[in-house]
């Protein structure tokens, strides 16, 4: 197959891991010669202060002057030489593409990655997402998004994917009796504390270690059996997946959800919510899934994990087998299939 060469409007979370997060996928795209990254060149004091305005009426709550210089030198400078632009985060950074004018052979894709129902919290009109010449998603339950719209533009769903390289089971087995929870965006922390509570009743030599911002952790600090780590390189985040029993993941809604696919890779079996695309990435067979705010539910799962060895190892493997199907150049291939349909 023979894609066209696009161009990568890119936004880094700097939450994320050097080895996590969807702009891995640009890092594989230009490795493989099938994307360039475009870059604004204009004078930041400057030009942002002509970008504020813009992007304050944009709608969008994560679209700033630095997304509206980037969008406008895509369009004006970048699309003629690489008429494929694809917005990675569409949510942050597409907005007024399509009604700049420019090359008339460039097609604009954008990747979204929000749960429907915080959509509408996050970007306030969806219309211009009706001139797009196709929107990706990272799960299918985005899909609704489309619910509503004038234009329906292609869709494709082309799942998250994971640095399985990097991300690995431990040589030796892990302590059984360590939970862990990493990240803080949708995770349903009242759930947790109950968890935690419950379990410990039953296993107080069980600890739990979360990986939190560093706003999140005083509110975990000095709590019995809870170890709070914030700042984590990426060899001490490795670490932590591959010394734990398995992953505790209460959640509120997900679409993609990087902790679950990092513990996945590293053979750890998930204790998750079954809510939002959790079942586009695991099932049964490689993780425990729970329905929404059952505290009950997730504490019994938690405790018959760690009382259980051989069914944690069959699960890791799995997990872990289960991630495999998720490894950048495997999801690579998916994304350059949807630039070839825009040809």
């Amino acid at each position: 197959m023979t894609a066209p060469r696009a161009a990568l409007i890119v936004q880094r979370a700097h939450h994320h891991a050097g080895a996590s997060g969807y702009h891995q996928l640009a890092r594989h795209l230009v490795e493989q010669g099938k994307a360039v990254e475009s870059l604004p060149r204009f004078p930041r004091r400057g030009s942002w202060r002509l970008a504020e305005p813009i992007a304050r009426r944009s709608g969008s709550r994560w679209y700033g002057p630095e997304a509206c210089l980037a969008e406008c030198w895509a369009v004006a400078v970048t699309a003629w030489r690489h008429p494929l632009l694809h917005f990675l985060q569409g949510e942050n950074s597409y907005r007024y593409a399509a009604a700049i004018p420019g090359n008339p052979r460039r097609r604009l894709v954008a990747t979204f990655h929000l749960p429907p129902a915080l959509f509408p919290e996050y970007v306030r009109d969806r219309r211009h997402l009706e001139r797009l010449d196709a929107l990706v998603f990272v799960s299918q339950n985005q899909l609704a998004l489309l619910e509503g719209m004038r234009r329906r533009p292609p869709a494709f769903v082309v799942p998250h994917g994971i640095d399985t390289g990097f991300y690995r089971p431990a040589d030796s087995p892990p302590d059984g009796r360590r939970c862990l929870m990493v990240g803080q965006w949708l995770r349903d922390f009242a759930t947790l504390e109950i968890v935690i509570a419950r379990v410990r009743q039953r296993r107080p030599d069980c600890s739990f270690v979360l990986v939190l911002p560093a706003d999140r952790a005083s509110a975990w600090q000095g709590r019995p059996g809870v170890v709070v780590r914030s700042g984590l390189d990426d060899a001490a985040l490795l670490r932590c997946y591959q010394e734990a029993a398995l992953l505790l993941m209460p959640l509120s809604d997900c679409t993609a959800n990087n902790a679950l696919l990092e513990a996945m890779a590293c053979g750890v079996p998930p204790v998750v919510t079954d809510v939002g695309g959790v079942r586009d990435y695991a099932d049964s067979a490689c993780a425990a899934l729970i329905p929404p705010r059952d505290a009950e539910g997730m504490a019994r799962a938690v405790l018959d994990l760690l009382e259980d060895s051989g069914r944690r190892r069959a699960m890791g493997t799995a997990a872990r087998a289960a991630a495999e199907t998720f490894a950048w150049p495997r999801v690579v291939e998916r994304m350059l299939a949807v630039y070839e349909a825009l040809r």
